[in-house]
């Protein structure tokens, strides 16, 4: 007993050395790290206000072109790019971390979700997207329509 009471002080003894430790070193960088070598020029920063041009959100897009150049599509797809198989790939080897879904564009954390649920419902989800991809390959040879889908279920 006398020992068991001995180490667990000599380790909260150790504790507390490696807390006060760092405090000192916090205190250190705080102290030496000051913002006294900045200065501000008043002057300067009225001059810049006094001089700035004003910008207007219309005055911008009027300046934009009506019509856009020949062979240039008016909207942008999410798709372009993507190679069905290269999805298909993903999923079949990295489905259970949702990294398919980044390459055809989602949400920034759905690969948490995927991941978060054992692989999406336990790798049901990815079985159920490898499908819908194979799927879709097969019908239309593009994977267009699951692109940019921010949904869970991306068949949904």
């Amino acid at each position: 007993m006398k020992k068991m009471v001995t180490f667990v002080l000599t380790k909260t003894i150790y504790t507390m050395k490696k807390f006060l430790i760092a405090l000192v070193a916090l205190f250190a960088i705080t102290t030496v790290a000051s913002a006294a070598p900045y200065k501000l020029d008043d002057a300067a920063i009225d001059d810049v206000i006094e001089n700035a041009v004003p910008v207007s959100p219309v005055a911008l897009m009027a300046e934009i072109p009506a019509s856009l150049p020949a062979g240039m599509p008016a909207t942008a797809s999410v798709s372009a790019g993507k190679s069905p198989v290269g999805a298909i790939l993903l999923t079949f080897f990295l489905g259970g971390f949702g990294i398919h879904r980044h390459y055809m564009g989602t949400r920034p954390w759905m690969w948490a979700i995927y991941t978060f649920t054992f692989g999406g419902i336990f790798g049901v989800v990815p079985l159920v997207d490898f499908i819908v991809e194979i799927v879709a390959l097969a019908e239309d040879n593009s994977i267009a329509r699951y692109c940019g889908n921010t949904s869970f279920f991306m068949w949904g």
